[in-house]
């Protein structure tokens, strides 16, 4: 295994003599004669184990070069697997196994000796510094006539952005292309962060290259070659694209068209999760947050000597009845929709994880046959009291440090925390529904259920409570509530989630009082309510909204800015008594805004619609703008694949994309009636509280 570590201002190579580990485990006899035929080739030793579901076991522990882990694999299945040997922790990544194996994790201290490497700091520690990493951002301009650049189309220039400097490498490609892979160098670059990397930027610079003869190398040391390829996948009901990755060997390359994590919480995000999960930075920064949390969830099995099967999950057989009963959610408490004065919002801190936690929830946990421990309210199921269970191991690190990074933040306003604390949110939000997932090798649907029945019972305890101290619950979903009582002030709701928190045992936060929030109601069935569709501001002036245009990703940035624009104003508002003046200053600033679309002064890109393709081209049986708009940049020779996104602007009734726009020409129509939308979106609520004389509740 290779790692590059820094000693002082160098960066040094440094190889671990190490193979990855597979196990089987069966009956004893035929272990002998797997032993007896194994050992003439691998190391092969004698150890116990345990299997989940099972407990200890013998099993055989085999050293194996990571070329031939799988081939090894499929050879003692096919063999021996008819005679009861199973083989375990084959999808155990064997760069993920040698940070496991070692107690090591990305950019943490280390020391060398005997030719290995040991950890030289406490890993569990918050107060970790990254600056010693030297980050340069890379793009690359292609000298091309059209709007979708070739491999086939000479370097034009390259720039490379690092310590607040700028320079340009121009003058023929050979004088670029060797320049940079010497810049690179002269810089003692860490870190090359990039937009379309992996998808184009650097498979690009390595063919032009290759054309020209020249050797480029980007990494401390050459990299494989070769283009990733790309490959679209379906989560929460979406459809993503990624690419694999192109990786370097002594630097990290980070794309940021390829990264959630990175757009969302930046490098000290992906250094955080990598750290957590014993990832490496570059995997770290590409995976899917469900990878991230499966790597948590194969270190605790590591950790306690348990061997991670081949099969996911745990089959789940029950009657029509029973799953009626079982498979309900959380609860979600209707609002009456209109707007509220003086409300406070308590919410609870990851509620599902720290259920999990509390309560012992995994796969191997819900109804074990070992013993009869804590029971489930509603289901009759029970929570084995003998065994801590590998999901709660794995997220209570997570669960730590986060709550800490969120207290730091508060208290400080560094950025840092709050971008780790944001990290460590989505792997903790996955677990609940990795919990649930077929694909989980720690997981079943009965403790996914379990935790919803949970979540319900800790819901309506709250909204008992909350009616014995008064308080009216106007609305609450999940895991958020969102209570008022007549005079009531922040001290109020502030020691009234302090009571929660005490009663229940769960950590509660005050997010704030309210001076009014308006919660909407649906636009084709008006008077019914929508859940998680509201707006508000906050007695200290921030202002919160969920399920309206500003929060869509499919909004025109015109419009999200207007939007935001008219929240600001009405976020003056302090009393009943000024909603008439600042729905006439809403109004001319929606009138501004319906000006600069009539008169031709908004650009083009503030008009764009982005939206994904959620499924082939082909497959689409009607006409639909985005899809049209895909069309349109395949034939012009661009690669639209599931799961990538299309910007485009609506131009007589059609979406071209913008890539192919020609002129400033749209369809004002189509955008005032966008304008006019979100407009009555976060206006109507007030007007029609003038209308019927509405007083606070």
């Amino acid at each position: 295994m290779v790692a590059w570590v820094r000693r002082g201002s160098d960066a040094v190579r440094v190889v671990v003599g190490w193979w990855p580990r597979l196990y089987f485990a069966g009956p004893l006899e035929v272990l002998a004669e797997v032993e007896r035929v194994l050992g003439e080739r691998y190391v092969v030793r004698r150890v116990v184990k345990k299997v989940l579901g099972t407990g200890l076991v013998d099993a055989l522990e085999v050293e194996t070069p990571p070329s031939e882990k799988r081939f090894l694999a499929d050879f003692v299945e096919e063999r021996w697997g008819c005679r009861g040997i199973r083989v375990y922790n084959v999808d155990l990544p064997p760069a993920q196994e040698f940070l496991y194996s070692h107690g090591l994790a990305p950019t943490a201290a280390v020391e060398e000796k005997d030719g290995m490497l040991y950890a030289a700091e406490d890993l569990g520690k918050l107060f970790y510094d990254i600056s010693f990493l030297r980050v340069a951002f890379l793009e690359a301009t292609v000298d091309s006539a059209t709007p979708f650049p070739r491999f086939t189309h000479p370097i034009k220039n390259v720039k490379v952005v690092c310590g607040g400097e700028e320079i340009v490498l121009d003058g023929g490609e050979e004088n670029v292309l060797t320049g940079l892979t010497r810049l690179l160098d002269d810089l003692d670059v860490d870190v090359v962060v990039t937009c379309g990397g992996d998808s184009f930027l650097l498979p690009y610079l390595r063919y032009r290259a290759r054309v020209n003869n020249v050797e480029l190398r980007l990494g401390r040391e050459e990299e494989p070659r070769g283009r990733s390829r790309g490959f679209s996948y379906m989560s929460y009901g979406r459809v993503y694209h990624s690419y694999s990755g192109y990786r370097l060997c002594g630097r990290l390359h980070i794309d940021v068209d390829n990264s959630m994590l990175y757009r969302e919480t930046g490098l000290h995000g992906v250094v955080e999760v990598a750290r957590v999960a014993r990832l490496p930075v570059q995997d770290a920064a590409r995976y899917t947050i469900g990878r991230c949390m499966t790597s948590l969830q194969y270190h605790q099995a590591f950790l306690n000597d348990v061997l991670i099967p081949v099969e996911c999950g745990r089959p789940t057989c029950m009657t029509g009845k029973e799953l009626l009963r079982a498979d309900r959610g959380g609860w979600i408490l209707d609002h009456q929709p209109g707007v509220y004065w003086n409300v406070g919002e308590l919410d609870f801190h990851s509620l599902y994880p720290m259920l999990m936690l509390k309560h012992n929830i995994s796969g191997e946990t819900v109804n074990c046959r070992c013993c009869g421990g804590e029971d489930i309210p509603e289901l009759g199921y029970h929570v084995c009291g003998k065994w801590r269970g590998i999901v709660p191991r794995a997220i209570e690190e997570p669960l730590r440090r986060r709550l800490e990074y969120k207290r730091l933040y508060q208290e400080g306003g560094d950025k840092v925390y709050k971008a780790r604390a944001d990290a460590l949110k989505w792997i903790l939000v996955t677990s609940f529904g990795y919990l649930g997932y077929k694909k989980a090798k720690f997981g079943s649907r009965e403790a996914h259920m379990a935790v919803c029945a949970l979540a319900r019972d800790t819901l309506l305890r709250s909204v008992k409570l909350a009616e014995e101290h008064g308080f009216k619950v106007l609305h609450g979903i999940v895991d958020c509530l969102w209570i008022w009582r007549r005079d009531a002030s922040e001290e109020d709701y502030r020691a009234f989630g302090e009571v929660l928190e005490k009663r229940l045992g769960l950590p509660v936060g005050y997010e704030g009082t309210f001076k009014w929030i308006a919660f909407l109601d649906s636009r084709t069935s008006p008077g019914r309510p929508v859940n998680n569709r509201y707006f508000g501001a906050y007695v200290d002036g921030r202002i919160k909204c969920r399920g309206v245009e500003a929060r869509r990703r499919d909004t025109p940035p015109l419009v999200r800015r207007m939007q935001q624009e008219l929240l600001t104003k009405l976020a003056e508002i302090c009393s009943p008594r000024d909603v008439s003046q600042k729905l006439e200053e809403c109004h001319e600033i929606f009138k501004r805004y319906l000006r600069m679309v009539y008169l031709g002064e908004a650009g083009v890109e503030e008009l764009a619609v982005t939206r994904s393709v959620s499924g082939p081209l082909e497959s689409y049986g009607r006409s639909v703008k985005h899809v049209e708009a895909a069309k349109m940049l395949k034939r012009a020779g661009a690669s639209v694949s599931p799961g990538q996104s299309v910007s485009y602007v609506v131009k007589h009734g059609a979406g071209v994309p913008l890539q192919l726009l020609r002129s400033r020409d749209y369809d004002e129509e189509y955008y005032v009636e966008f304008l006019r939308r979100g407009y009555e979106t976060v206006v109507s609520p007030f007007s029609t509280l003038l209308q019927r004389s509405w007083e606070a509740p």
